[in-house]
């Protein structure tokens, strides 16, 4: 099944999503247009069928039987994975308390999501508090393997290293904060695969071509051929 793209721009990393969806899912229809107000209402203004709504940045690898089912999708105003990827975790999540964070199950990532306007009445001014108040449903974990608070600083290696091994089958590699920096330290590499922007980094501004470039080679150099090796031994879609 294929839906949509919806690219929200809100930073410089556009070029990485659409040269991920030109070179690896080529025959997708997508759009792209400017964040206005939040996510859910920029979605809502800018489309009328189901979409997967995917924040600038992201780099998309989806095959097919990778997306819910629309059938499912259609019963739900929302589908949207967690901030917190260890927030569900019975090992980790009492870390983002030790660390300041107040992020819970309870709290939802709008940079991937997929979105039915159909159920929707009207489009919110902004997103704070609207999750709340529609059905959502939970967006597979391969669909949005994504940067954690807690993994720079407060989770051993060989949690940054499992969590990376799961992104090695990953459809949707959502690393935009350590893209805009430019810089990662030992876990982010562990735990994410920078090295994939590499493929996709032509036409970005300068500026935004150097950071992301030069954190993916670092990461290239440095982790992705453990992480790739150790993947090999995971079952075929442990990460899904």
């Amino acid at each position: 099944m294929r839906l949509k793209i919806l690219v929200i721009k809100c930073n410089q990393l556009s070029g990485l999503t659409l040269n991920s969806i030109r070179k690896n899912m080529p025959d997708w229809e997508f759009d792209v247009v400017d964040y206005n107000g939040g996510f859910i209402r920029t979605a809502l203004m800018n489309s009328d069928e189901i979409c997967l709504v995917v924040k600038s940045g992201v780099i998309l690898d989806i095959q097919e039987g990778d997306l819910p089912e629309k059938a499912l999708l259609e019963q739900y105003d929302i589908c949207v994975s967690r901030e917190g990827v260890f927030t569900d975790n019975s090992d980790n999540k009492h870390i983002y308390g030790l660390i300041g964070s107040n992020l819970s199950k309870k709290s939802m990532d709008l940079s991937v999501f997929c979105i039915n306007p159909s159920r929707w009445v009207r489009i919110p001014d902004g997103d704070a508090g609207v999750l709340g108040r529609v059905k959502r449903l939970r967006m597979p974990r391969h669909m949005n393997h994504k940067c954690d608070v807690i993994i720079p600083e407060a989770v051993s290696a060989r949690v940054a290293m499992d969590y990376g091994m799961l992104g090695e089958q990953a459809s949707v590699l959502n690393y935009t904060s350590v893209y805009e920096k430019g810089t990662a330290n030992g876990n982010e590499m562990f735990a994410y695969r920078l090295e994939t922007a590499l493929e996709f980094s032509e036409g970005l501004p300068d500026d935004a071509r150097k950071k992301v470039e030069a954190v993916a080679l670092k990461t290239l150099h440095r982790a992705a051929k453990l992480r790739k090796g150790l993947a090999k031994n995971l079952p075929l879609g442990v990460s899904k």
